[in-house]
């Protein structure tokens, strides 16, 4: 897809971050992200707590890196560093960061570089969320990107092993959702900074080419790239019910409110369908058995069509599908999703609630149920409704930092 949701990224909306007058930059202390892990939910949440904690102390860093997931088992998710393209456009991140903050170096991986070991201690990022640890606000350390940057500074002088006269590079921790208040910002930088982290060009071409033939197949005349969202075309589903997310425990509970197996999924989201009066289920999942179970249970009850990524692409293009990493050919739901008339997902999943916050950004949509606490939600059984997105089941931890900590 050659349009990125919403409007073109502006440099000068990321600059704000950047440009920030109290922010002194030091080219000689470089971050690594260290263990950065999971599907792209959170892979993303890990990478952009980093960028906030680099900006704000005047870091440079390493093109983040993250962990790839097992071919053979997919809960095994420490299978050794894959690197930053494997889910993310390179050339457009650093493009976007050399224009926008151009004090802040960018070392890749295994460039032509002279970096030094990191230091022994590995440093752990505390959380810049007031808003989730009100109790610290009055104390020596609040949580606040001010306190967090203090905390670095002294924490490199601390180090036993640091060289004043050379580089310090120093290995971070993840952590998730735990950096800045995407809600205290200005839209345009909160859509921007999102925008930086584009995907690989090859999924959105296959991505493209789902959507095109979708439109197609199915007669969705609105379909047109060129929108946020596709106001009356199909609804989008990812149904949750994969091995990892059955050996995590997701699909346990059996409280109707909690849409968590495959049936409390599939209810779910063809009870969104029938009241958005779509005919048509796009879903996005990694187990093609119970893709055909979903197809088949929507069309007897409510004569409603499911499709998918695989069905809608010729063998040359199945054939490139097939050829990426599992994750890597989630990416390619990732990005059909982002633009469904309606969106339904699961709360234990980062995916597309990751999606649900774009599009509401984008959409520009019931803005305000970003700022809800979870006890604020007036339904049980839901983690997220704006009118344009539904996150069904409740997972608190999640939504508490998701909603003002995820970027859209």
């Amino acid at each position: 897809m050659d349009n990125q949701i919403g409007n073109e990224p502006n440099n000068s909306a990321i600059s704000f971050l950047c440009r920030q007058p109290n922010i002194k930059w030091q080219p000689d202390v470089v971050l690594d992200l260290d263990d950065a892990n999971g599907g792209i939910g959170n892979v993303r949440g890990n990478i952009f707590d980093f960028l906030g904690l680099a900006i704000l102390s005047g870091s440079s860093i390493v093109l983040p890196s993250f962990q790839s997931r097992s071919s053979t088992d997919l809960s095994a998710l420490w299978n050794g560093k894959t690197p930053f393209s494997t889910f993310f456009d390179e050339d457009h991140f650093i493009a976007t960061f050399a224009a926008a903050c151009p004090k802040m170096n960018i070392y890749k991986p295994k460039g032509n570089h002279s970096l030094p070991l990191p230091l022994h201690n590995r440093y752990g990022m505390p959380s810049m969320r007031q808003d989730l640890y009100p109790d610290t606000r009055d104390t020596e350390k609040p949580n606040t990107p001010s306190a967090a940057v203090k905390d670095l500074q002294s924490w490199i002088l601390a180090q036993p092993d640091r060289d004043p006269k050379n580089i310090t590079l120093i290995s971070v921790g993840r952590t998730l959702w735990e950096g800045l208040d995407t809600c205290s910002l200005p839209p345009a930088v909160r859509r921007d900074f999102g925008s930086s982290l584009r995907l690989i060009p090859e999924v959105r071409r296959l991505a493209a080419l789902v959507t095109y033939n979708l439109a197609l197949t199915y007669h969705l005349h609105d379909i047109d790239p060129r929108l946020p969202y596709y106001p009356s075309s199909f609804l989008g589903a990812h149904l949750r019910t994969e091995n990892d997310a059955k050996n995590a425990g997701w699909l346990e509970n059996a409280t109707p409110s909690a849409h968590a197996d495959f049936d409390g999924q599939t209810d779910a989201y063809l009870s969104q369908a029938v009241e958005r009066n779509l005919q048509i289920i796009y879903v996005a999942s990694g187990n093609t058995s119970e893709i055909s179970k979903f197809a088949k249970k929507a069309s007897l009850l409510h004569n409603i069509t499911v499709t998918h990524k695989t069905a809608l692409l010729s063998p040359t293009d199945l054939f490139t599908l097939q050829a990426l990493s599992w994750d890597q050919q989630g990416l390619v739901d990732y990005e059909v999703l982002r633009r469904a008339t309606s969106l339904a997902g699961y709360a234990k999943s980062s995916f597309a609630f990751n999606i649900a916050i774009t599009r509401n950004e984008f959409v520009d949509w019931n803005r305000e149920s970003l700022r809800l606490m979870p006890g604020d939600q007036r339904r049980e059984d839901l983690a997220f409704d704006d009118g344009v997105s539904r996150i069904w089941g409740r997972f608190e931890w999640q939504e508490e930092r998701m909603l003002r900590g995820a970027w859209p």
